[in-house]
């Protein structure tokens, strides 16, 4: 019990001292180990564990897709394509705006990508043309989570390497729960649209919406590359990410010819600028979850649930309002590798299905990239628009409430999750 103490204790010791987020858990971890007398190769035999791991290679992969896109101007196809379907309507920038990450989501499972390469471009759009200030940035870092939960996502790759699960399964669980997320986004920018007079869009036109449709298809060739490869068995996870790479590799270079040496570069810099902090949160994340397993944590939170016999419902809210908090301080893959011995036996003492489990995580987890104190897609879109964080922050705030809605219906509806799964994967899901 000291010892488990003594490595909170040393936790919060070391994040209240401004140390980032990796070393903090690796220091805390070896605050324990040495206390304990342990053998110092545990550290290095844990971190190379966690990173070496064939199911973790698709992170980098699905990360580089996404910022490919962004260099090679495949973006901008998509955003020709959703720009043709609203026409005249009130709010049409902020509509394509919302519909575009639905896109996005499906072809690269990165927010950060999302909203750096599709903020930069409709944020001064929707200003210049006259939306308010606040709600342009808002809009654009609330319908960035979408990229997290539609699959494919690099959250879901995490989380079912780190937990076993399949992420076939975790990808169609997503499905839904982000598809609903982003019809209430668009519902609520019409009833403001209407309610505020937001600019309209360009006039509707058939030949329009048929010439950008034709321009920008051929990128949704990926979704169903990595969706039905992973569905259908003739891809893993990674295997289909680096397909996917392959994919708009060969869009980029040899079809719409956008893609140079220099911005070639420019997507290899970005991505390893992203990766390796991420990767680091693995590897030393991964070094204390062994840890708690080392000080009995899991069947301690197992022993308790099993004795207090509260309904799965109540456990699914637990750990929403636990992935509520964390994700506010710290990234979403850090936070799953940590509290995943903790997580996974408290859903399996309650009964709940594991895919149910994972997919909730990673939604809760979704909304901490637009809360502050990490809320990294908030200051990504607010410093694009130019205003503060404090201010984007309350701008964000009813997209967050209803995106809290959401993420409670799933909770209190399985099959909202579950449904999919079971129909595409039954053979996962223990259907007969």
């Amino acid at each position: 019990m000291d010892s488990l103490i003594l490595i909170f204790v040393a936790l919060a010791a070391l994040l209240l001292a401004g140390v980032p987020i990796p070393f903090a858990l690796g220091g805390a971890s070896l605050v324990v180990i040495v206390h304990d007398g342990l053998p110092l190769t545990i550290i290095a035999q844990q971190a190379y564990r966690a990173l070496d791991s064939f199911v973790m290679l698709a992170v980098p992969f699905f990360l580089f897709v996404g910022i490919l896109m962004n260099v090679s101007a495949i973006t901008a196809r998509l955003l020709e394509f959703t720009g043709a379907m609203f026409g005249r309507t009130h709010g049409a920038l902020a509509k394509i705006n919302v519909v575009v990450s639905m896109l996005f989501g499906g072809l690269s499972g990165s927010s950060v990508a999302d909203v750096a390469g599709i903020g930069s471009v409709l944020i001064p759009a929707m200003i210049k043309e006259g939306y308010p200030r606040g709600f342009s940035v808002a809009i654009t870092a609330a319908s960035s989570t979408i990229g997290i939960i539609i699959p494919p996502s690099i959250f879901m790759v995490v989380y079912g390497a780190a937990g076993d699960v399949s992420i076939g399964a975790m990808f169609l669980g997503g499905a839904v729960p982000g598809v609903l997320i982003g019809l209430t986004q668009l519902a609520y920018t019409t009833y403001l649209g209407r309610k505020h007079g937001h600019p309209r869009g360009e006039p509707f036109s058939f030949p329009r919406l048929a010439r950008a449709a034709v321009r920008g298809v051929l990128p949704f060739g990926l979704t169903v590359l990595i969706i039905g490869g992973i569905i259908g068995g003739i891809f893993t996870a990674t295997e289909a990410a680096a397909v996917g790479v392959m994919y708009v590799l060969a869009l980029a270079l040899f079809v719409y010819r956008s893609l140079t040496l220099s911005s070639f570069t420019q997507a290899i810099k970005e991505s390893a600028d992203t990766l390796g902090p991420t990767m680091l949160c693995v590897a030393m994340g991964s070094l204390f979850a062994w840890v708690l397993a080392y000080l009995h944590v899991p069947t301690m939170v197992e022993t308790l649930v099993n004795s207090m016999k509260p309904t799965p419902v109540m456990v699914l809210l637990f750990i929403m309002v636990l992935f509520v908090i964390v994700g506010t301080f710290e990234s979403g893959v850090a936070s799953i590798i940590i509290f995943l011995p903790i997580v996974k036996p408290l859903g399996d003492a309650a009964g709940l299905h594991p895919v149910h489990v994972g997919v909730i995580v990673c939604m809760t987890l979704a909304l901490g990239l637009i809360t502050p104190p990490y809320g990294l897609c908030l200051f990504i879109a607010a410093k694009i628009g130019g205003m503060s964080v404090e201010k984007a922050f309350l701008a964000t705030l009813p997209f967050i409430v209803l995106f809290l809605i959401v993420d409670l219906v799933c909770v209190v509806l399985p099959e909202v999750v579950l449904f999919l799964p079971k129909l595409v994967l039954p053979e996962f899901m223990g259907v007969k």
